[in-house]
């Protein structure tokens, strides 16, 4: 199949606090699964509408894991799956990082 995505993605499974930006909201404990120059996979235990902001809190450690390095950051929600996923019972969001994810994805 011909891939079409304009960077590569990197796995990664961090762990993270994803923070919808409603009202009253809570953090949600979520997990990256890949990432690439400007966005996120995320997996989380709530569904989010396409256009929602959210902040990600990357808890992660890893020395050279570029994701660690962009704290607390406000992204945008893409698209999120309609139903949990079987094998993690989460829904699936791609998120766009506004400002990226890091200079160094590439590198």
């Amino acid at each position: 199949m011909l891939e079409k995505r304009k960077w590569p993605r990197f796995a990664c499974l961090e762990p993270c606090d994803m923070l919808p930006a409603t009202k009253n909201a809570t953090k949600r404990p979520s997990r990256v699964i890949n990432y690439c120059y400007n966005g996120l996979l995320l997996e989380t235990d709530i569904p989010l509408g396409a256009g929602q902001y959210i902040k990600v809190d990357v808890q992660g450690n890893a020395l050279g894991n570029n994701v660690t390095g962009i704290g607390k950051r406000v992204g945008r929600v893409r698209w999120c799956s309609t139903r949990p996923e079987r094998s993690s019972n989460c829904f699936e969001m791609g998120i766009e990082m506004l400002g990226g994810v890091s200079d160094e994805v590439l590198g």
